[in-house]
């Protein structure tokens, strides 16, 4: 009789790892499978809008070398023509812009703080003759959705900062 509960015991138990690894495997599946469906999701939608911006770039006459997508802000730029070109990602084509770097004096990377913990507003600077024009990057204030965290955005300015500099007419 014993030994009978013992191995009645020893199969319950065994049935519970079971149940126990079969819980623990599918709670793991419910939250892999939906992060790298977004990520794979996210880089397509990236490529796509890359690719969207590259095209209407070269119609243009315009062979960007650089292209970035930060959050709701695509910008790239050809070196060659000194031109800077930059759009939402949300309409590409509507919204696309283009800065002749041949006509801008200064840029520089702005940041608007509300403490020392918390940015309010993140882009660019660039003093052109007609006046001064910002680019976006980051917004406290921006419905989309599709911002990143403002301190990143900010070393992306300023990243994007060095590399206009020296094409700036004055450079």
């Amino acid at each position: 009789m014993q030994i009978l509960f013992k191995e009645i015991i020893h199969q319950k138990f065994n049935i519970m790892k079971l149940d126990a690894t079969l819980v623990g495997v599918i709670i793991i599946l419910l939250i892999i499978v939906p992060v790298g469906y977004m990520i794979v999701s996210s880089s397509s939608k990236n490529k796509k809008v890359i690719n969207a911006l590259s095209k209407l770039s070269q119609s243009r006459g315009i062979n960007l070398s650089n292209i970035d997508v930060i959050g709701n802000l695509v910008i790239g730029i050809d070196e060659n023509e000194k031109k800077l070109v930059y759009t939402s990602k949300l309409n590409v084509e509507s919204d696309m812009r283009v800065v002749n770097l041949s006509e801008v004096k200064e840029c520089r990377a702005k940041s608007i703080k509300v403490s020392d913990k918390t940015l309010q507003w993140v882009g660019l600077e660039l003093a052109e003759k007609t006046g001064k024009k910002e680019i976006q990057f980051y917004s406290e204030s921006d419905e989309s959705g599709l911002t990143k965290d403002p301190f990143i955005c900010y070393q992306d300015a300023k990243r994007w900062e060095n590399t206009l500099r020296p094409l700036l007419k004055a450079a």
